[in-house]
């Protein structure tokens, strides 16, 4: 799920960057990047819960994943607003992702 999230940031990149120019085209990958690494951090977490074998403990992984990516949106709206909207398409990948590539990964 990882490299389907990076190959949509890929394509998201040279679509924006064609559209906004180049020099921003940075944006949809640097929210990719977030979207991994939020995916593995969801993974880390249920892994954690499973072996303890209770729920308790959810809300530092939730809120830690949420404020990395108010993070890497801040960035983006720093810098302007089509890096905002670039990071926030990126960020998107994990939803649209694991919505439509779920049936490749049995």
């Amino acid at each position: 799920m990882a490299v389907t999230i990076m190959i949509m940031g890929m394509v998201e990149a040279l679509v924006f960057g064609l559209i906004s120019g180049f020099e921003k085209s940075w944006s949809p990958l640097l929210g990719s990047a977030g979207a991994v690494l939020n995916l593995f951090s969801l993974k880390n977490d249920i892994e954690k819960m499973a072996s303890r074998g209770t729920t308790k403990g959810w809300v530092f992984g939730y809120l830690g994943r949420y404020t990395f990516s108010a993070a890497l949106l801040l960035l983006g709206g720093l810098v302007s607003f089509e890096t905002l909207l670039g990071v926030f398409f990126g960020l998107m990948n994990l939803k649209i992702v694991s919505f439509i590539a779920w049936r490749w990964t049995d």
